[in-house]
């Protein structure tokens, strides 16, 4: 749907809700595709949202907020009334259902939990009871399962009965007597074989799957190494207990791509989408960040002060930014390029040895083209300060800038490939490591290294 068809849409049911047309509204909204009235319901105004809500059918009411962003759903629980919600809530798919409970606070998810019904309350009880974030919480138990002595006419006949309730039908999963994942089956192969052939003569044990209480980004990895459509998981007896789909996981990798980044711009992950976090929750994020990052700056002060004693002092600060700059950015570089290199596998924690020795070699090349730059605009802006002692010491000063800018670009480009590595090892995000928090880092150090060099050159002009 382009902006412009959405806008029209738009405007057309808020004027039909504004008119109390509300036929018009339900046949403009049968019209339109799930994915497509999404993105609309998201931009009406609360009141229009919960209207279209009530005059939608049962089963795409439900398919509809599954995928609404979390603020609007809470939204939309504040407008339609409790019978509304709860047939919303029994006709979700249970892994959209326990995502919504878990995101919501306790008190209104209890509530809402006694709403749901039957075996839609004991599936919701269950996959609540897995550790948070984990795959248990992500999975649904709608899924197909079969004997290894079925004939392929039955299996037919157990999916045309069984197949309106379950989350996917691209595959079926063998499981024995105790209900212990044996294999999988795709619905192509059942389609194609002969029909008095039995599950077992189409098996052949090559099945992955994912376990209940591992972590949820454990799964991406696995979806990518196989690229499956759906994966089995099970409980740590091997029984199978439900599957996790692949518009599941491409949500949990949207989340964590997410709270990568915010954490490398040196702020707190966000529940929320930036305009459904209120005023105050963007300050807590935002805010202790920059206060932290802001003491750490004092450190620089600090260092600086250990060196106002120092002859041509004021010149020396004037080049700080220029040995500053490329520590904070070759720092920052490297860590980006080793989360990133983590995160898809590229890089795995075993080896760190083979990284230092690489960047190593990269740090000091980096460095010496930097340095050679350095001397040249350090040599040239010398050259405008018109003042003896200055023109005396010119050479020197210039040394002192191009010895520290080959350092700190080399120190940088170690701990920016090593941090993560350190994070990783004692079990924090390395995605901390980037941004804001290694150029403040490497300020301090450069600060440091500058001005010893500068000392120890000064001297030797004395």
């Amino acid at each position: 749907m382009t902006d412009a068809h959405e806008d029209d849409i738009l405007r057309l049911i808020g004027s039909h809700i504004e008119a109390k047309n509300f036929a018009a509204v339900k046949a403009m909204i049968s019209e339109i595709g799930v994915h497509d009235l999404i993105e609309v319901i998201a931009e009406l105004p609360e009141e229009d949202s919960a209207m279209v809500f009530r005059l939608l059918p049962h089963d795409q009411a439900a398919d509809a907020f599954g995928d609404l962003p979390i603020e609007r759903r809470e939204d939309l629980l504040d407008h339609l009334s409790s019978e509304r919600v709860a047939t919303i809530l029994n006709e979700m798919p249970p892994d959209e259902r326990t995502e919504l409970l878990e995101e919501l606070p306790g008190q209104v998810a209890q509530h809402l939990l006694n709403t749901l019904r039957g075996e839609q309350l004991a599936i919701a009880r269950s996959l609540l009871n897995y550790p948070e974030d984990s795959i248990g919480r992500l999975m649904t138990p709608e899924y197909v399962a079969v004997r290894p002595d079925w004939s392929i006419d039955r299996v037919l006949e157990h999916i045309r009965r069984v197949a309106p309730d379950k989350e996917t039908l691209y595959v079926v999963y063998v499981v024995d007597d105790q209900w212990h994942l044996l294999d999988e089956i795709t619905l192509s192969q059942l389609v194609l074989a002969d029909r008095e052939n039995t599950v077992g003569d189409l098996m052949d044990k090559q099945v992955a799957w994912l376990v209940a209480g591992e972590d949820q980004e454990s799964a991406i990895d696995d979806f990518k190494k196989y690229e499956a459509v759906a994966l089995p998981v099970v409980n740590r007896q091997g029984v199978l207990v439900g599957i996790v789909t692949f518009d599941d996981v491409m949500d949990v990798a949207e989340e964590e791509d997410t709270e990568d980044f915010q954490k490398m711009a040196g702020m707190a992950a966000l529940e929320y989408s930036y305009f459904g976090t209120t005023f105050a929750a963007m300050l807590r994020k935002r805010l202790p960040w920059l206060v932290m990052l802001l003491l750490a700056q004092t450190l620089t002060t600090v260092a600086l002060l250990g060196f106002n004693e120092l002859p041509l002092f004021a010149v020396l600060v004037m080049f700080v930014p220029l040995i500053n700059s490329p520590a904070g950015n070759t720092g920052s570089q490297m860590a980006g390029l080793m989360i990133r290199g983590m995160a898809v596998q590229e890089i795995a924690s075993e080896d760190w040895l083979r990284v230092l020795v690489r960047e190593l070699s990269h740090g000091v090349a980096i460095g010496a083209v930097l340095a050679v730059m350095g001397f040249a605009a350090s040599w040239f802006f010398t050259s405008f300060v018109d003042r003896p002692e200055v023109a005396e010491s010119m050479m020197r000063i210039a040394i002192s800038v191009s010895v520290a800018i080959a350092i700190v670009v080399t120190l940088a480009n170690l701990l920016g490939s090593m941090l993560p590595f350190f994070f990783k090892r004692v079990g924090l995000d390395p995605a901390v490591t980037s941004g804001p928090f290694i150029a403040s880092l490497m300020d301090v150090s450069a600060i440091l290294i500058y001005f010893s060099i500068a000392v120890i050159m000064l001297r030797l002009t004395g």
